[in-house]
């Protein structure tokens, strides 16, 4: 996939040094890819279901709380945004260079340096906290066990934050499949944990207890992972050395700044609505936002397979390669995205009442999940233009797309407030149009750098993303007598998203395959599904084998 559908990829294989050639490199990305895409839609599916069943035991109060929590939590792990990117980037480097040695050092003196910062975070939020919970008007009754609650999910992500760096490390050197393999499974036990201890009368702090469980595990067994792969990793404080601190403050300091940014903007209109509202809506916010964000989920997986292959190659000065893997990885992210989107925004209001039925307290949640669906698929495509930073070692370039970002919301919100008043629609359509703004500078200023024509990025990589919403408003138009007579049914609207959704998926893939896609991409398409296919057939005759004829 790092080529267009693999048909400019030439013959090379892995050396005997273990380096690998552009043939079994672009292998190992479409592996990687597919393995990322497989579990994010495993996930997708499972935090599907799960609002609706945690909002019909919890308050909507209740439910803005433990959103909070993970705001809160976010913005903890921009404490350690930096350096998970350091263990990534430096890890496929030196796994490129031969020189696996170097990591045990570099993960011995990241921990030290996260487990400090997070101590002293666990300290800051201990005497902040009130504050916070008093200024997002919680009850009164609620806010001791907010503060429990926010506090012991801090408490629990300042160990994820430094001794989840094996996941990071298991990344770096692409051994992503695996990493996939531990997520999933540490995952759908923390959501079959959630039902039961709902089930079981724990409330809201089910949540934590799932919380903290699936990540208790999911850190030890990346541990024994990496130990496996790398025979000659070995921790101390003695192995804390000038040299990796040097990456960690240098390089990473750089991509933390800008991972602060992003999280901070990625939930700012939360906090607008919790702190100028209240936290009902930031509850509202984070229920509209849950489809399209658990949506770019999806995209953001190949994000995370794309950043090592960009360190690997050049680290290897393949230059024509990385602009490859920019533009094709571009691509592909948008189509997967843009897919998604353009059905949401079409039948944002039908799918909102299925999917969390006709609540009046969710009354502006189709109209927010409309709004945000360009603007989150605009974000997701920054990532391949962010891949391109940090695996050459140049971040700071990356700081112009949050900087711009920032200075629009604050002068569309402040204007919109100044004009219209103090409004869930006011900070929805600022924000969405902050995010869209601030997206296109920074992909101009990326071609610009990387001396690639804007007219070539917007016809191979930004455009074929864009067309799944003029089929999901055409279809939207057709429907439309139907969405008006199903109303606030729930079945109903169930019935007509599934419908149109599957109507809406044969209409786009037929699209796609006669338009978009070029020969080579029906080509390695073509392959894939013949391998699948065969994959499902050699399982149906070995079941046969195993189960003769009785006759």
């Amino acid at each position: 996939m790092t080529e267009t559908g693999g048909s400019r990829a030439n013959q090379q294989t892995e050396s005997a040094d273990g380096v690998l050639g552009r043939r079994s490199l672009n292998q190992l990305v479409s592996r990687n890819v597919f393995s990322s895409v497989g579990a994010k839609i495993l996930y997708l599916v499972s935090r599907f279901f799960l609002p609706p069943i945690i909002l019909s035991y919890l308050t909507l109060e209740e439910y803005g709380i433990w959103a909070i929590c993970f705001i809160l939590i976010g913005y903890m792990g921009m404490g350690s945004f930096g350096v998970s990117n350091v263990y990534i980037r430096y890890v496929a480097q030196f796994h490129a260079q031969g020189e696996e040695h170097r990591i045990g050092p570099l993960v011995s003196t990241g921990l030290t340096v996260v487990s400090l910062v997070g101590v002293l975070i666990l300290v800051v939020v201990w005497f902040g906290l009130p504050a916070v919970i008093e200024a997002m008007s919680v009850s009164p009754e609620l806010r001791n066990p907010a503060f429990i609650l926010i506090f012991s999910t801090a408490a629990m992500y300042v160990l994820v934050m430094s001794w989840g760096a094996f996941s990071y490390v298991l990344t770096g050197l692409q051994r992503i499949v695996q990493q996939n393999q531990v997520w999933v499974a540490s995952f759908m036990l923390e959501t079959l944990l959630i039902i039961a201890f709902l089930i079981a009368g724990l409330g809201i702090f089910g949540l934590l207890y799932a919380f903290m469980i699936r990540y208790l595990i999911s850190i030890a067994v990346n541990m024994w992972l990496c130990f496996r792969y790398i025979p000659e990793l070995r921790l101390s404080l003695r192995s804390v050395n000038r040299r990796d601190l040097a990456l960690f403050y240098g390089y990473g300091g750089i991509v933390q700044i800008s991972g602060f940014l992003g999280m901070f903007l990625r939930s700012i209109e939360k906090l607008i609505a919790g702190f100028f509202i209240n936290v009902q809506a930031t509850g509202l916010f984070d229920a509209a936002q849950k489809l399209p964000m658990m949506a770019t989920s999806i995209p953001s997986s190949m994000n995370a397979v794309f950043l090592p292959a960009t360190s690997y190659m050049h680290t290897q000065e393949r230059s024509e390669e990385l602009l490859g893997l920019y533009i094709n990885s571009t691509r592909y992210i948008n189509l997967v995205t843009g897919i998604m989107m353009g059905f949401m925004a079409a039948f944002a209001a039908p799918l909102m009442v299925a999917w969390l039925g006709p609540n009046p307290e969710l009354a502006l949640a189709p109209l927010i999940l409309a709004c945000f669906t360009l603007p989150f698929q605009l974000n997701v495509l920054t990532g391949p233009a962010s891949n391109i930073y940090r695996g050459m070692g140049i971040p700071a370039r990356e700081l112009i797309y949050p900087l711009s970002q920032l200075a629009l919301v604050i002068i569309l919100v402040g204007g919109g407030f100044l004009l219209f008043g103090i409004d869930v629609v006011v900070i929805t359509v600022a924000v969405a149009l902050a995010m869209i703004l601030s997206a296109l500078i920074y992909m101009v200023y990326t071609n610009r750098f990387l001396a690639l024509g804007q007219y070539r990025f917007m016809r191979d990589a930004l455009l074929p993303g864009l067309w799944p919403y003029l089929t999901g408003f055409v279809l939207y138009l057709l429907a439309r007598p139907w969405i008006e007579s199903v109303g606030d049914d729930r079945w109903g609207s169930v019935l007509l998203v599934l419908v149109a959704g599957i109507v809406y998926c044969a209409l786009q893939a037929a699209f796609l395959w006669l338009v978009q896609l070029d020969a080579g991409e029906k080509h390695f398409v073509a392959g894939k599904v013949r391998g699948l296919v065969g994959r499902l057939g050699g399982a149906r005759r070995q079941r046969n084998r195993g189960h003769p004829n009785e006759h």
